[in-house]
């Protein structure tokens, strides 16, 4: 074979290779799906719990009121909470201005029970979106919408044409609803019977607001229990898209975690960890209504494994700038943390942007195991007036907007021990919550706020 005639045939085996390799280069699809799915085989959650919304949002107080006496029924909250659940909620109906509420005197009558009338009044820490409310009870309206509510009155009186009230306290709004229901199987089931729930009276603190306050001195139980933590890399694997990926450093009690996008900073001396996004798209003027963000707050815990078997976190509070609280309850009741050091954090905290989290705060720590509770009588309301009156400062009986018993928590001496101390709490009008003390034994009424 003549050298011309090699030499062409490679050089038609080196076009018909380069074809090769140029068509192959030019249809290459690579899959996707290993990169986009990346961050969902990586992530792991902080633990496996989870919880509906109707598990997180649900009454603080309950109160039954029957004519001229006043009963407190929290012990009961959660199964009067699960049986109006049931309930079947139609039509609706704004009466706010009303002949039954044109005054302010006798809207907080009615509201507290002071008209006579027997019936179930449920209150919220804040004030709860209508659609959240929708989502947890039987009620389909859609002509209801945009409004909040932190009370629920159900009068016992109206059996034939059954009625449940949303109340907004603070801007004296009331929601009537028509029930589908025997009202008389829920007031038969839990108050047929009263010798079981303490007597409570009613107390005007200002114009503004009535509380209820307790005839004797409640018992509550002192308790103490060892903590288990979570360790900073439980938080990194569960947070972050692609924990492999992610740098720290330490700092003192602080050790920070980022991957150039996202931040969290775990710090051992407050018990928290706090985490970042910078990458999350804020929120606009028009942006997303408080009772999604409540629902997406519930979801993202759900999926990074932010809720315990041994705590309970409920909804609490929100900010103008719908930053969402959940708080941790023992017995039902909200924990505060003391100020005292070392530091403990006792709420969960979220901000979001239109889609994402912003900012996303969790404490470290988680309750192990109940020592025996010390039962702890707590003043009486004739005792708690008597300090409200001589109290000054963010605690002036004007300020006041709610009274509750509460619990304070604090580590004691021994290592990993921490102590929850029944107390009396005020929620101002501000929107603070302080621990009410005996201004005459502080020397002047001047408390701290609390987270």
């Amino acid at each position: 074979m003549k050298r011309e005639t090699v030499k062409t045939l490679v050089l038609a085996l080196l076009v018909i290779v380069s074809l090769y390799l140029t068509w192959n280069i030019w249809t290459f699809q690579p899959s996707l799906d290993p990169i986009e799915n990346m961050k969902y085989l990586e992530s792991k959650p902080l633990t496996e719990e989870e919880r509906e919304i109707g598990e997180v949002v649900k009454p603080q107080q309950v109160f039954y009121h029957g004519g001229d006496s006043h009963y407190n029924a929290d012990s009961k909250a959660d199964d009067i909470w699960e049986s109006l659940a049931k309930w079947k909620l139609e039509d609706s109906r704004d009466v706010s201005n009303s002949k039954t509420f044109s005054s302010k005197t006798k809207f907080l009558n009615f509201v507290s029970g002071l008209d006579g009338q027997k019936k179930l009044e449920l209150i919220f820490s804040q004030t709860i979106p209508v659609e959240t409310f929708q989502s947890i009870l039987d009620w389909n309206s859609k002509t209801v919408k945009n409004q909040a509510f932190d009370r629920i009155v159900v009068p016992f009186d109206r059996v034939k044409t059954p009625k449940l009230y949303f109340i907004s306290y603070k801007n004296q709004k009331v929601l009537e609803v028509n029930l589908n229901n025997d009202i008389t199987q829920l007031s038969g089931k839990y108050f047929s019977s009263l010798n079981e729930y303490d007597r409570y009276f009613t107390w005007q603190v200002n114009k503004d607001c009535i509380v209820m306050l307790p005839e004797k001195n409640p018992l509550f139980s002192r308790q103490s229990f060892s903590m288990g933590t979570f360790s900073a890399d439980k938080f990194k694997q569960a947070l972050f898209n692609n924990p492999s990926y992610v740098t720290s450093g330490a700092s003192g009690s602080q050790t920070v975690y980022t991957d150039g996008q996202r931040r969290m900073v775990y710090d051992s001396d407050r018990g928290s960890m706090r985490f970042t996004d910078n990458n999350g798209l804020k929120r606009t003027e028009a942006g997303t209504g408080l009772s999604k963000i409540m629902t997406q707050s519930i979801d993202y815990l759900n999926s990074r494994g932010g809720w315990t078997d041994t705590d309970e976190y409920v909804f609490f509070s929100h900010t103008k700038d719908l930053e969402i609280t959940l708080r941790m309850t023992l017995n039902g009741m909200p924990i505060f943390a003391s100020f005292e050091p070392p530091l403990l954090k006792t709420t969960i905290t979220q901000n979001w942007g239109s889609t994402d989290v912003l900012s996303y705060e969790h404490p470290i720590f988680f309750r192990n195991y109940d020592s025996n509770p010390e039962p702890v009588k707590i003043e009486s309301g004739a005792e708690l007036i008597e300090m409200l009156e001589a109290s000054r400062g963010e605690l002036r009986k004007d300020n006041l907007f709610r009274v509750f018993p509460a619990y304070e928590l604090s580590r004691s001496t021994e290592d990993l021990i921490v102590v929850a101390e029944p107390a009396w709490y005020a929620e101002t009008k501000s929107g603070n919550y302080l621990m009410i003390q005996d201004p005459r034994i502080l020397g002047g009424g001047s408390q701290n706020g609390l987270e």
